[in-house]
């Protein structure tokens, strides 16, 4: 057991101190409030000022709104339809601060090259049927469609800047009299021109070479392997899984699988919202939104459902104590009062249903959802949503999701109990022998 904490412990130090994993989660953490405000675009437009899918269809005096629904259109397009921009922005300022260049700069370059590795134009028809070409960048490359493209264009193109940063001959020199900032500005010029330049010569030659873009290669080789991964039952439960170890030794487990989680599952979810804001399915029952719901309710490892167990079965004053203190943050899926409080780290009477409780049901509802009982989850919102609230609004509305998302709650206590109980006889006989 000790040496399988130690590894574990030493896992988790590497993916904390990890320069790209970390930046990544930095990337997305950062950007997930326009995500969510991008959500509520295609809630109003879609789920409550409509009249086919929404509100409008029982209520028509609703419809009058429907003069705003462009400006919640444009507000879903402007965060979720280029949120490939936002996160290499981003991406590439984490890294240039670690770095220890301008992260405005980095963050500029970044997304400049990027563009110069996609097409700068999109072919049209016109009424006639003749082909035409449309200058500017597609919905495709300002999407989530390009955004491992995005990412690696982040990385590459920061550190290679670092690289050639560091070299003296390739600095232009401005006289002392010169504003620091200016002079700045020069000495980044010829390192950055070199990066642009590598990144528009082999993008160029990529495309000539294949007939394809460098994201349409990375998109098919990279991105929709991992997504496939992501969006089905194993893969989930993989990342839970991995987590919810971490989390078994006192480290941060959601955050040590960020870097990678998070970008995939994101990806779904801004699919899932595309879809619906198109008037078709979200296509994909695994994203984000339905990971929290499954696996983090009341904090990771479902431990609102340890919670209510303790309080319901639980006799011991202190145990009892701990989860009144536990319960409030719990209702907005806070649960280091449970983990550190109780304690569950090194718990192994409350770790296994820690890890059971949330895989069972991700197992329940993902059953539910592929045989058409529980809606798909397709909005992303706020992590602290509350119970039954983050379904019902994360699946446009539906009262059938937050009451699954209840049940999901109560078999999460019907797991936890026997634990409880269990717990509580080792302390009485701990307190016994002593």
């Amino acid at each position: 057991m000790e040496k399988f904490t130690e590894t574990l412990q030493r896992a988790g130090v590497w993916c904390s101190k990890n320069k790209y994993l970390s930046s990544i989660s930095s990337a997305f953490q950062n950007f997930m409030p326009f995500v969510i405000i991008g959500a509520i675009g295609v809630l109003w437009s879609n789920v409550i000022v409509n009249s086919s899918t929404g509100l409008g269809a029982l209520w028509s005096p609703i419809m009058a709104l429907s003069f705003l629904n462009p400006a919640f259109d444009a507000l879903n397009f402007a965060t979720i339809g280029c949120i490939t921009l936002g996160v290499t922005i981003l991406l590439g300022q984490e890294i240039g601060a670690k770095n220890e260049i301008g992260s405005a700069f980095a963050g500029i370059l970044a997304i400049s090259c990027l563009i110069v590795v996609v097409p700068s134009s999109t072919a049209a028809f016109t009424e006639a049927g003749e082909a035409t070409a449309i200058a500017g960048l597609s919905s495709d490359i300002l999407g989530s469609t390009c955004m491992f493209t995005g990412m690696l264009a982040a990385i590459l193109s920061v550190e290679l800047f670092t690289a050639l940063f560091k070299i003296d001959a390739l600095k232009l020199k401005m006289p002392d009299q010169v504003p620091s900032g200016v002079a700045r500005s020069f000495e980044y010029l010829i390192p950055g021109f070199i990066v642009m330049a590598i990144f528009a010569v082999g993008g160029r030659l990529v495309n000539m070479a294949t007939g394809l873009y460098i994201n349409q290669i990375i998109y098919n080789l990279v991105q929709t392997p991992l997504q496939g991964v992501g969006a089905s039952l194993p893969g989930l439960l993989i990342f839970e899984i991995v987590a919810l170890l971490f989390w078994c030794v006192g480290l941060h487990g959601d955050n040590m699988i960020g870097g990678v989680f998070t970008p995939i599952m994101t990806a779904l979810s801004v699919e899932n919202m595309n879809a619906v804001a198109a008037g078709q399915p979200a296509p994909y029952i695994v994203n984000f939104s339905f990971a929290r719901i499954v696996y983090a309710t009341g904090g990771t490892g479902l431990c609102i459902g340890l919670t209510i167990a303790i309080l319901l079965f639980a006799k011991r004053e202190d145990n009892r104590t701990i989860a009144k203190l536990a319960i409030i943050p719990n209702m907005f899926n806070i649960m280091e009062v449970n983990m550190f409080g109780l304690p569950m780290v090194l718990n192994p009477i409350l770790l296994v249903p820690f890890i059971i409780a949330p895989i069972v049901c991700t197992i329940v509802a993902y059953l539910l959802t592929v045989i058409g009982i529980m809606p798909v989850i397709y909005l992303n919102l706020p992590w602290t949503m509350p119970p039954f609230l983050y379904a019902f609004l994360g699946a446009g509305g539906n009262f059938m999701a937050g009451l699954i998302h209840l049940g999901l709650i109560a078999l999460a206590v019907v797991i936890y109990a026997p634990f409880v109980m269990a717990y509580e006889r080792q302390q009485n006989a701990m307190m016994e022998e002593e």
